[in-house]
């Protein structure tokens, strides 16, 4: 029994810091004597009981707080949520907790709303029966018979329940800073996507993108996604099961919740630059040379020659991407998937998704960024055959794609095909609005005024036949610089791997992607930096977007 007068003094000491407090804090206590003195009390007993308590007025805080507490549930009993179950802060519990957490318990939440907050967290078949018996005050007998379970399994999640939401303010546990600083997430695909658009309709917020990423190195629990974002349980629980019913996420038999789709840091989308900057490099003569030659023919046909300077260093700039990315292809060490591997998807659509996470104020401001190449074809007839396609590549050469979303209108790459053929002779319907946007396509330097004033297009347009002749120009082009570099870009794929967890699908394709990803662009830049062809090329202002299109009869 500690009975000195040293014991006395701090004692007297922590009596006038109570009465502060109480007055403070709780002058709406029927009896602040009463508050302060069993507050006291419990601080004697633990002294006398011989423990230690290292902050004794952050002890004295916390119990008065929850005295207080006890008082108000006695004063408004059944008014809003019956307590009774939910006392995590009694006495006998407080020594149980760190210093630290005393702490919190202090400055934070009052009881109230943490226990509102803790059920907020509980995953539906807990919240549930919780609101239920302890918000709307449903007997067990009455939940078992509208929920369709037993008594038995109502009481059991009850319990779990009282269990779960007392170890979470036990806990105080501190959001992640996903809450206040989400990733940014974009998406893209292999394959085609659905019929609503899917999977690019899935995101509708920076929330689901965030909810993939934590759940991509392993599958997690609905509940441990609300700690970790600060949100009710509530409001995750849809967005999750949208997503796995959109099979962007998968569900464990026990009920945890993992990412199918590859995702990759924005650091880490670019591969090895130096190395691919240097091979690059190396070769850009030799891939001009064979360019060159396998297409010099080409360019004295007329539906060439009749080209803008633009126009045809445009499609010289497309001719190299294709073929430098087929060679890419050709060189994978594992092949590029057949379209059967890809999944059907629900809403039809065949896809794997391969999202990009980035930091919130990461810059995005490389000259390699890039995006496609986009093919989309359009039929007036939907029976199969194509009046015109297109190939639209959004790099630092020129806004292609990205640029229609900044127009006075978002325009659709379907409406951009149809306008583009229809300006030279392509019999497709156009969209009535997009004439409006002809200023727009001008700053993009996709269209230009002639002389007279008309507009005209302003990148490389060909007919479907002689189209072909360039495609069989780029096959032998592609087999020539895959004989001269092949190993060389093979070694590149191998010497950039990823550790993708099991789960994602089309794993074993994503192994080494981005390995390349440069390689195009690098080899565009060299070739254009050393002027080796004979077309000028205005980085920013040559937008590499290529149509094919079926000319009308009698044009």
């Amino acid at each position: 029994m500690i009975n000195d007068q040293a014991f006395e003094r701090e004692c007297e000491e922590l009596l006038l810091y109570l009465y502060d407090l109480a007055v403070s804090k709780y002058q709406d206590h029927d009896d602040l004597d009463a508050l302060i003195q069993d507050t006291i009390l419990v601080y004697v007993v633990k002294r006398n009981e011989g423990e230690h308590i290292e902050y004794p007025k952050g002890f004295l805080s916390t119990v008065m707080k929850n005295k207080y507490n006890a008082y108000l549930r006695r004063k408004y009993r059944n008014r809003t949520v019956s307590f009774e179950n939910f006392d995590v802060f009694n006495d006998e519990d407080l020594q149980k907790l760190g210093s630290e957490d005393v702490a919190a318990v202090n400055d934070g939440e009052d009881e109230y709303a943490a226990v509102r907050r803790e059920i907020g967290r509980l995953i539906h078949i807990y919240r549930e029966v919780t609101v239920r018996h302890y918000i709307h005050g449903h007997t067990v007998e009455r939940i078992a018979k509208d929920l369709g379970i037993s008594p038995g399994t109502v009481k059991s999640r009850l319990s779990s329940a009282r269990s779960q939401i007392k170890e979470g303010i036990g806990n105080m546990e501190k959001y992640s800073s996903v809450s206040y600083e989400p990733k940014n997430v974009g998406i893209g695909i292999w394959g085609g996507d659905s019929m609503r658009g899917e999977p690019f309709t899935l995101l509708h917020s920076l929330i689901e993108g965030n909810i993939l990423w934590l759940a991509y190195e392993k599958p997690i629990s609905i509940r441990e996604i609300s700690d970790t974002m600060g949100m009710p349980t509530a409001y995750v629980e849809p967005l999750v099961d949208r997503l796995v019913t959109g099979e962007l996420m998968g569900r464990t038999d026990g009920g945890l919740v993992y990412t199918r789709c590859y995702m990759e840091k924005y650091a880490d989308t670019f591969g090895d630059i130096e190395r691919q900057e240097a091979l690059a490099e190396k070769y850009a003569e030799t891939v001009w040379n064979a360019v060159w030659k396998h297409v010099k023919p080409l360019t004295e046909r007329e539906q060439f020659a009749s080209m803008s300077e633009k126009q045809k260093a445009t499609m010289m700039l497309f001719i190299i991407d294709r073929c430098i990315n087929q060679v890419a292809l050709m060189s994978k060490p594992s092949p590029p998937p057949d379209w059967s591997e890809y999944p059907e998807r629900p809403n039809g659509g065949r896809w794997w998704a391969i999202l990009t996470v980035s930091e919130h104020d990461e810059k995005r401001d490389s000259k390699y960024i890039r995006s496609g190449p986009v093919h989309v074809g359009c039929s007036k007839n939907n029976d199969g055959n194509y009046d015109c396609k297109m190939y639209d590549l959004q790099s630092c050469f020129g806004e292609a794609h990205w640029g229609y979303d900044n127009m006075k209108c978002k325009v659709s790459l379907q409406s951009a095909v149809r306008f583009y053929a229809s300006l030279v002779g392509c019999n497709v319907h156009v969209d009535n609005y997009v004439s409006d946007l002809i200023p727009d396509f001008e700053k993009l330097h996709i269209l230009r005024r002639r002389d007279d004033g008309e507009i005209a297009l302003d990148i490389p347009a060909l007919t479907f036949e002689e189209a072909r002749l360039w495609n069989d120009a780029m096959k032998k082009i592609r087999e020539e610089l895959f004989a001269i570099m092949g190993d060389e870009v093979k070694q590149l794929w191998n010497s950039w791997t990823h550790k993708i967890p099991m789960h994602v699908d089309g794993r074993e394709h994503f192994l080494h992607d981005s390995a390349v990803k440069v390689f195009s662009v690098a080899t565009m830049l060299a070739i254009t930096e050393k002027k080796l062809m004979p077309y000028k090329v205005e980085v920013g202002k040559t937008p590499i977007i290529f149509v094919e299109y079926r000319k009308n009869e009698g044009n």
